[in-house]
């Protein structure tokens, strides 16, 4: 169903992004290609592209989506990545059947001494990581470039805070794990607006439910190509009026868009006026660097150092929350937008 919140399992429900999709597919197919990044913007498809093309390819994969792990250490990551194997597709009985139980830590009780190593050499999996940038920092990075090194195990990774994942993949840095690896990237992207409209078209005519041209048009001006806030309109759309759907829609975006910057400011306390003079201007208008730092100086009446500055903006950019395009800085999230503009804070 398009109109499912869960991020999608099967081709048929997927919109969109076909020749990501192929070319995914593709780099699963190729033995030269051993580390696969799929990065965008928030709520743009990654997961749901990523899911489709597992469950399309023949190849035994684990998926691991770093928001479900209890802790987010490499204990924890390498705990769920035993639960998992256990039911990965397609595993011959007698290795399951040596596969007794799971051990916090790098070893799990076998009825033979073995390694995860050993298992990964054999089994061969592909490893998936929803969000992986949410595991910077916990030793995983270098796990994986172990897995990249030491085993024929391919490895896929998603991340919508693209410079965390950046720095999680060590992009400058000759000292971190993964740095020198070579991999293939994958971009999610907003839909442009005829692609917003069939889409919404498709979802309304699976349903079996007309929507007027006005109330497409409403929605499209609204929510702006981000097909996770289409797909939420389109879901409440099915059981209450689309004008009811939209304003709920909204709203509820808004807040989620919100509480995710919320979470970012509240671990930089010190600079949290800052960085909402600056998202709030943002929302008002697109600007360049020098004309976004005199706007947020005279909103605080406070002189900010150039070097300062560029941090603010660097780490909005590397968090997903602001995009650059040829030199001007915006909000990319319309919800966001709209949560800052009329104030829908929670």
């Amino acid at each position: 169903m398009l109109f499912d919140l869960k991020p999608k399992e099967k081709p048929s429900d997927f919109f969109n992004y076909q020749e990501e999709l192929r070319l995914l597919g593709s780099y699963l197919k190729d033995p030269q290609t051993r580390l696969i990044i799929l990065r965008g913007l928030r709520r743009t498809g990654k997961s749901s592209l990523l899911r489709v093309t597992l469950n399309k390819s023949a190849s035994k994969y684990i998926l691991i989506d770093a928001r479900e792990l209890v802790t987010l250490s490499r204990r924890s990551f390498e705990s769920k990545l035993f639960e998992k194997l256990k039911s990965v597709k397609g595993l011959p009985a007698a290795l399951l059947d040596r596969i007794e139980s799971v051990e916090a830590g790098v070893r799990i009780s076998v009825k033979r001494e073995e390694s995860l190593w050993e298992l990964l050499r054999e089994t061969k999996p592909i490893l998936a990581i929803d969000e992986a940038q949410m595991l910077r920092g916990t030793g995983v990075d270098a796990f994986l470039a172990a897995v990249f090194d030491n085993t024929d195990c391919k490895i896929i990774l998603t991340g919508s805070e693209v410079g965390v994942l950046d720095s999680f993949l060590g992009k400058d840095d000759p000292k971190a794990p993964l740095f020198g690896r070579m991999y293939k990237e994958i971009k999610t992207h907003p839909l442009a607006r005829e692609k917003s409209r069939a889409f919404l078209i498709s979802g309304f005519r699976e349903a079996g439910k007309r929507i007027s041209e006005e109330e497409l048009d409403a929605a499209i001006g609204e929510l702006d190509g981000i097909i996770g806030w289409l797909t939420m309109f389109g879901n409440l759309a099915l059981s209450t009026k689309p004008s009811t759907a939209l304003q709920r829609a909204a709203k509820q975006g808004a807040l989620l868009a919100y509480s995710e910057l919320r979470s970012f400011l509240d671990g930089r306390a010190q600079a949290k006026g800052r960085y909402l003079a600056l998202v709030r201007i943002l929302a008002h208008k697109s600007m360049r660097w020098s004309e976004l730092k005199r706007a947020v100086q005279i909103e605080l009446r406070e002189e900010i150092s150039d070097s300062q500055f560029t941090n603010y903006l660097h780490s909005l950019l590397d968090y997903g929350f602001i995009v650059e395009k040829e030199g001007i800085y915006e909000l990319p999230d319309p919800l966001l937008k709209k949560a800052l503009l009329e104030e829908i804070t929670g």
